[in-house]
């Protein structure tokens, strides 16, 4: 189940000049057949690109329907101003064909499918090819620990994006379904250095992309980590133990208000301690989505987010990306910077009691990062530069 009803952003009052995005399009290879990867793949065909499809060996039965169906059916408000029948140039599973002649690979996959996506691309990528991860969750740096033999970083600029761009939903083996994309993110290259030529490229097909000073930065952007444990905890036993199915945002309560405040304030502690700019949570959602009101309860309760379904699975999945993928690293990365975390902390700790999971035994460290051991200055320099 998924969003019943368009979800109403600030796309009409900033009159972003979509014409303008569309020129000179880069050819490109999406990653990955799930909500996300199934809309920006129609989405950006029928902006006129050049799109190749990719699902990893073992999902190649998700390329099925799509080849039966002539393509990716799109309905809603995609970003391109066009619905229907989105044309692939290529449907495949095999990694070389998925990115032979490309300039733009888009990466849509939750945070814990990036490695075997991109160990399974690397070894077939291209001098000059740029990649970006949809899903951030510190995966350049993830992936430049993952593939130590690789030279994947040398010969191509790999890019994390804080958010994916779309709200959509897989509503038939073939079809998507997008309530709204985001008028507002973010990108950085590892290393920083790489983010101008990225950036230029990007903006060709989503002009309200907006360059981070460092993957450091863009990681510590509101986003997905500001919202979901903070939502969930006010309301585990529901969540936990008796629902099967919800709407997640529309149990949004005063008490996760409070929760998603105090969380939010550390999070911009540590970023302000790495240099890195952030808006808050509530900037966030006025940006990004046009929501008005002074604290999470008030921008959602009422928002067509509240009228979204979710599963316990998926609220489940959703706990174990943001706090084994964010929470923890976002830990070790304050004590770098002497930034005490207890409400980020209590969480972690309550979560694995009510779920059963040890978020903390099965979450990205600082040595996955390769930041293991080095102080703010070398860390600074590292996202900048590559090196220390």
């Amino acid at each position: 189940m998924g969003l019943k009803g368009p979800i109403q952003g600030v796309g009409a009052e900033r009159n972003l000049n979509v014409d303008d995005a569309l020129k000179d399009l880069p050819d490109i290879t999406v990653c990955g057949c799930g909500s996300g990867g199934m809309a920006m793949a129609g989405d950006l065909s029928l902006m006129g690109a050049s799109v190749n499809l990719y699902e990893v060996a073992g999902f190649e039965e998700n390329l099925d329907p799509i080849r039966e169906n002539g393509g990716i059916s799109v309905t809603g408000r995609p970003f391109s101003g066009t619905t229907g029948l989105a044309k692939l140039n290529r449907i495949t599973s095999d990694p070389q064909e998925a990115v032979d002649g490309s300039d733009l690979i888009f990466v849509n996959v939750p945070a814990m499918a990036v490695d075997t996506f991109m160990s399974t691309l690397a070894p077939h990528l291209n001098e000059g090819q740029t990649v970006v991860i949809t899903t951030g969750y510190w995966a350049s740096l993830r992936l430049r620990e993952a593939l130590p033999d690789s030279d994947v970083f040398e010969k191509c600029t790999i890019v994390e994006q804080e958010i994916m761009p779309y709200l959509a939903e897989k509503v038939a083996p073939a079809q998507a379904h997008i309530s709204n994309f985001k008028e507002y993110f973010r990108t950085s290259a590892l290393p920083a250095m790489k983010n101008g030529a990225a950036h230029e490229l990007i903006k060709k097909v989503y002009p309200q992309a907006r360059v981070s000073k460092n993957v450091l930065e863009n990681n510590f952007q509101p986003g997905n980590p500001g919202v979901h444990a903070q939502i969930t905890l006010p309301n585990a036993a529901f969540f936990l133990d008796r629902a099967k199915v919800f709407r997640f945002y529309g149990e949004v309560s005063p008490c996760a208000a409070r929760l998603a405040e105090a969380f939010d304030d550390e999070r911009m502690q540590i970023a302000a301690a790495f240099d890195c700019e952030t808006p808050t949570w509530m900037e966030y959602c006025r940006e990004a989505y046009g929501y008005e009101g002074d604290d999470l309860y008030e921008t959602h309760i009422t928002s067509p987010h509240a009228e979204r379904w979710t599963s316990d699975e998926e609220a489940r999945r959703l706990l174990v990306e943001d706090l084994c993928y964010f929470f923890v690293p976002m830990e070790q990365l304050a004590q770098v910077v002497g930034v005490d975390v207890p409400v980020t902390t209590a969480m972690v700790d309550i979560l694995s009691v009510l779920t059963g999971f040890d978020y903390r035994a099965n979450a990205i460290t600082l040595s996955n990062l390769g930041l293991d051991g080095l102080d703010k200055d070398q860390i600074i320099a590292y996202v900048t530069h590559g090196r220390i």
